[in-house]
């Protein structure tokens, strides 16, 4: 084998298992931001978890239909005025 071709190739899996490890990290570290959210809004204010994730629901929805409309023959300032109206009753309802 050619040894510059294994030096390579050891080289891109260190930088692949450290990338790697970065995601895993990133991961759990949000997961648990996430979980103790939703600890401290239910403790505080009895929002229960399956509310907090319906609204997300809710805003990802808002955000997709979003992004259908300002990709079609809307124009970019009335979807703008769409998504600024989806935000407001999102907020005034909930």
């Amino acid at each position: 084998m050619n040894t510059a071709l294994m030096i390579g190739a050891a080289i891109v899996s260190v930088l692949l298992f450290f990338g790697l490890l970065g995601i895993l990290k990133t991961t759990f570290k949000t997961a648990l931001l996430i979980a103790i959210v939703i600890f401290v809004l239910q403790y505080f204010t009895g929002i229960g978890p399956q509310q907090v994730f319906d609204q997300v629901l809710k805003f990802i929805g808002g955000i997709g239909n979003w992004l259908q409309r300002s990709g079609s023959n809307y124009k970019t300032k009335e979807s703008l005025l769409w998504l600024l109206d989806l935000v407001a009753s999102a907020i005034v309802s909930g």
